[in-house]
């Protein structure tokens, strides 16, 4: 069982404010900093890949949709979602009063193709390896230069 819980942050701004521009900007930003495409959430909220259109309309720049109460619910609870809006924070907690967490993504194997020739011994080929650890991500540089 879940309640959305909105929970006062300041005093609620005079401004007209718009909440499905709120509501779509902080979506957009948490999934960039969660590292999520729209296709991945969607199929997370049970979605499916189809589902990537239906967080576009939140997340475009242009004329957003306003969220329904089941996909604020749901963004709450299955991602771990939250942001403010007018002074207020909207998320979510479990009457239990556990925080939904965001489940880890699932490694991912990258194919490296590469079908040049290589003579290393002759010295007349390059291959070099960057490998750089950044908080929640590495990064992979590979350079291969091959014998024409």
């Amino acid at each position: 069982m879940c309640q959305i819980e909105l929970t006062a942050m300041r005093e609620p701004s005079g401004d007209s404010g718009d909440f499905a521009r709120a509501f779509g900007e902080a979506l957009d930003k948490f999934l960039r900093d969660h590292q999520l495409t729209q296709t991945e959430a969607s199929i997370r909220l049970g979605y499916g890949k189809e589902g990537k259109a239906r967080l576009s309309s939140y997340c475009r720049k242009r004329k957003r949709a306003n969220p329904k109460a089941e996909l604020l619910y749901q963004v709450c609870t299955a991602l771990g979602f939250e942001f403010e809006y007018k002074g207020y924070k909207i998320t979510a907690a479990s009457l239990n009063g556990h925080r939904p967490q965001l489940p880890e993504k699932a490694p991912e194997q990258l194919r490296l193709e590469f079908s040049g020739q290589f003579d290393l011994t002759e010295k007349k080929g390059t291959a070099s390896v960057r490998f750089n650890r950044a908080p929640r991500r590495v990064d992979l540089s590979v350079y291969l230069e091959a014998v024409s």
